[in-house]
Formats: structure tokens, C-alpha cells, sequence
């Protein structure tokens, strides 16, 4: 397993991507659209001081946990969107920890010693 350890801003998400990246030896558009949306979840929103995201790679699964100290929040809880009738009812926004969910294998999380830890596991070929 290996880690990193990010500040809570949005440039970051590009060395948190470029480091994903290198474990798998290749880019993936399902883990990179899953890395943006929780990042910017908890940058957005935890008042975090810290991001650390450790990454394990192995036999094609793709383990992330995602660390910080913000305010205790369980995303896996927070209630799916519900589907619009058309388009014009459609809302902007909300969609990002539903399509994180969707598009990983399985998630976990746990609120310990005053950190979130939010584990995605996914599939990655």
C-alpha cells in the first residue's frame, strides 16, 4: 500500500490523479471521474486540514481510502438523487457521490479517532 498525503485544495487533485495513475501503469477514466468526485467532496465541504489517500493495486483491484480530519461525514448514507421526469426538471449538482457509488465494486466507511475513512474498491482491468 502506498500513500499521499494532500492539502485540501483543488490543484492537488492532479498529483492525487498522476499518482493513482502510475500504480495502475495506465489512465481510467471510471477511477479518475470516482478520485474527482470524493476530492472535491471533502475539500468542499469537511473543513479538513489534510487529505491522505492510501492506494493498494493488486490482482486488478484498486483499493483507495480516502482520510481526513473534517467534520464526520458518511457519504455512503447520503440518500441517492432522484431521477427527473425530463429534462427541464433535471437539477444541477448532487450527482457526484451517486455516480462514485454506482461506478465502484464496493464502499466502506468508518468514522475513527475524529477521521473520516471512506474506502472505494473497484475493479480495474
Amino acid at each position: 500500500m502506498k500513500s499521499i498525503k494532500l492539502k485540501p485544495e483543488l490543484p492537488e487533485l492532479q498529483h492525487l490523479n498522476e499518482f493513482i495513475s502510475t500504480m495502475l501503469k495506465k489512465e481510467n477514466l471510471q477511477v479518475n471521474l470516482i478520485v474527482e468526485e470524493i476530492f472535491v467532496n471533502i475539500i468542499d465541504y469537511s473543513k479538513t486540514e489534510f487529505v491522505q489517500v492510501n492506494v493498494e493495486y493488486d490482482n486488478q483491484i484498486l483499493t483507495m481510502e480516502f482520510i481526513d480530519n473534517g467534520i464526520e461525514f458518511n457519504p455512503l448514507i447520503k440518500k441517492d438523487p432522484e431521477k427527473p421526469q425530463n429534462i427541464d426538471e433535471a437539477e444541477i449538482g448532487g450527482l457526484g457521490i451517486f455516480l462514485a457509488k454506482k461506478m465502484s465494486d464496493e464502499q466502506d466507511y468508518q468514522y475513527i479517532n475524529n477521521e473520516n475513512h471512506l474506502k472505494i474498491i473497484k475493479k480495474v482491468e
